[in-house]
């Protein structure tokens, strides 16, 4: 799995952070020995952005089978994931130190910075899209980011886009209606969460996604939600092995880091 492409990647910036280049992303599918398919390889990438999009047709263009898995919440709403907000907050700021929940991050520091990212993390995705506002805005506020320039492969597609996505031969999944931590919810929410975007996707593409992926890919599906998942559920924890890990539930392995120590 990846999360999308940019045209040329910065290794400094947040807003880089979960992309490969362009370039880069094409020389590791022509590197494979088989093309990858839905059945012995598959090649999967996460989120309703624009990085992840091009990175679908790319793929397509390169002879590849892939599955895109979006959040509808997102597309139908026209918001940016809160996390493409923050990070580019995280990249116009010029305060250098800031204190969050108790602790003092040094900014100016690569690991202060992502101390207090994975910080605002913990604290934002647990919450609905909707409902991140007022935490952003603070941050903002505190960061002295007056307007926040999300880069354009961190900005949400557009529901056409989607539908050409399908028709290029992308194979379109379920990540969920909105990027929540399933941990964080009831069993009840995530099956209703889950109907809702096989609802939205019938509406867009005519058909719903047998396939679905873990918002985070840490959490299990609850036994209740996942009898609303006709075909596989994907996680993407580092922690586990790669493959098969029961009830229905494989184990991805990011190959983002791989791709950009190939090109370096």
């Amino acid at each position: 799995m990846i999360h999308g492409c940019v045209a040329q990647w910065w290794s400094d910036a947040q807003a880089y952070r979960n992309y490969v280049g362009e370039a880069d992303f094409v020389a590791f599918l022509r590197r494979q020995p088989r093309r990858y398919d839905h059945r012995a390889a598959a090649l999967t990438i996460d989120d309703s952005t624009a990085g992840g999009a091009r990175a679908c047709l790319i793929a397509r263009e390169e002879g590849h089978e892939v599955a895109l898995f979006l959040n509808p919440a997102q597309i139908a709403r026209r918001r940016t994931y809160w996390f493409s907000t923050l990070d580019a907050m995280l990249d116009a700021t010029r305060v250098r130190r800031l204190s969050f929940d108790g602790e003092e991050h040094e900014l100016d520091r690569r690991q202060g910075m992502r101390a207090l990212r994975l910080a605002c993390k913990a604290r934002l995705m647990a919450m609905a899209e909707a409902d991140t506002d007022g935490l952003l805005g603070e941050l903002a506020r505190r960061l002295g980011v007056a307007e926040v320039d999300v880069p354009a492969h961190g900005r949400t597609i557009e529901r056409s886009e989607v539908q050409q996505l399908d028709a290029a031969g992308v194979r379109i999944g379920n990540h969920g209606w909105d990027h929540r931590d399933v941990a964080a919810m009831p069993a009840a929410e995530v099956g209703e969460d889950l109907r809702a975007a096989a609802n939205w996707f019938e509406q867009a593409i005519g058909a719903r996604p047998a396939d679905y992926a873990v918002p985070y890919g840490l959490a299990r599906l609850p036994d209740e939600a996942a009898a609303e998942v006709s075909g596989v559920i994907f996680l993407a924890d580092p922690g586990i092995p790669g493959g098969e890990a029961g009830a229905r539930h494989w184990n991805r392995r990011d190959v983002t880091g791989d791709i950009r120590q190939a090109a370096s």
